[in-house]
C-alpha cells in the first residue's frame, strides 16, 4: 500500500488514510505529494459526498517528517511550504464535509491537518500537540489561522507560545476537537457524523461553509452575502425538495 490510502465507500465517503505508521504518520514528501494527487480528485468526484481524514496505526499524524528536513535550504523549504499550502487550501476550502478522526498523536503539522475538518473527532488518549519552537519553527499549516478561531485569540496565543501538548479532553473543552470518544472509536464516530454531514443539502452546506470561512466580517457584509447566497437558494432544488418535505412531513432526500 501507498503512504496515503484511498478507500471509496458504497455509502458515498471517502476514508483518506495517512499510512506511514512506522513513522506515526509523519509527512514526508511523498505523503504531500500523495495527498495534492488525491484530493483534488476526491473533491471532484459526484459519487463522493464527504471525506473522513485519519492516520494509520493508532496516531493522526506527528507533523513533518524532521529527517526530511535535513539539509533544506531557503529555496527547498519555501517549495516544501507550497506544497503544505496546497493540501490546507484544499482541506479548508472543500464544499463538501471533511471529518478528520484523531487517535494518539495529532502534533505539529498534524494537529493543523485535525482542526481543518469541519468536525474534529479525538480519542480519549488523543494529544492535539504544537511543538513548533521546540525545533525552532513557528506554527504552520494554517495554525495561526485556525487556532484562533477554534479557541479564541487569548487561549490561542498561551497554546503556541507555550508550545502545549493538549490531552484530548482539554483539546475538546477548549474548541480544538469537537467530540470526545472512546479509544479505538474515533474512526467510526467520524464516519457517522461524515454520513449526518453528507445528507445535508450540498449547495447551501457549501456555501455555509463558505461563509463561515471568510468570518468575522462586518455585519452589512455579512447580510449582503446571506442575501446572494439565500437567494440562490430559495432558486434550488434543494429548497424544493426541502420545503415539500416539510409540508409532507417527512425527512428531506437531497441526494436522489
Amino acid at each position: 500500500m501507498g503512504v496515503v490510502v484511498i478507500d471509496r465507500r458504497d455509502d458515498g465517503i471517502a476514508r483518506v488514510v495517512i499510512n506511514r505508521p512506522n513513522k506515526r504518520n509523519a509527512l514526508n514528501d511523498e505523503v504531500r505529494h500523495a495527498l495534492i494527487a488525491e484530493l483534488p480528485v476526491l473533491l471532484s468526484d459526484e459519487t463522493v459526498h464527504a471525506l473522513v481524514l485519519t492516520g494509520e496505526g493508532g496516531h493522526f499524524c506527528s507533523g513533518g517528517d524532521i529527517a526530511s528536513m535535513d539539509g533544506l535550504d531557503s529555496r527547498g523549504a519555501r517549495a516544501r511550504m507550497k506544497d503544505n499550502h496546497t493540501i490546507v487550501r484544499l482541506l479548508a476550502e472543500s464544499e463538501k464535509p471533511v471529518v478528520t478522526a484523531v487517535e494518539g498523536y495529532a502534533v505539529g503539522a498534524g494537529a493543523g491537518l485535525a482542526m481543518l475538518g469541519d468536525t474534529a473527532v479525538i480519542a480519549d488518549s488523543g494529544t492535539i500537540g504544537f511543538p513548533f519552537f521546540r525545533v525552532g519553527l513557528i506554527p504552520d499549516y494554517g495554525i495561526l489561522h485556525t487556532l484562533p478561531r477554534r479557541v479564541g485569540g487569548a487561549k490561542a496565543r498561551q497554546v503556541l507560545l507555550y508550545a502545549q501538548m493538549v490531552k484530548a479532553s482539554d483539546a475538546v473543552a477548549w474548541g480544538l476537537a469537537d467530540e470526545l470518544v472512546a479509544d479505538g472509536k474515533a474512526e467510526r464516530v467520524a464516519i457517522e457524523r461524515a454520513l449526518t454531514l453528507a445528507q445535508m443539502p450540498p449547495l447551501a452546506f457549501a456555501i455555509a461553509k463558505q461563509q463561515l470561512g471568510l468570518a468575522p466580517v462586518k455585519l452589512e457584509e455579512a447580510l449582503e452575502m446571506e442575501a446572494l447566497a439565500q437567494a440562490g437558494c430559495f432558486g434550488a432544488d434543494e429548497f424544493l425538495e426541502g420545503s415539500t418535505a416539510f409540508m409532507e412531513k417527512r425527512n428531506p432526500v437531497f441526494r436522489k
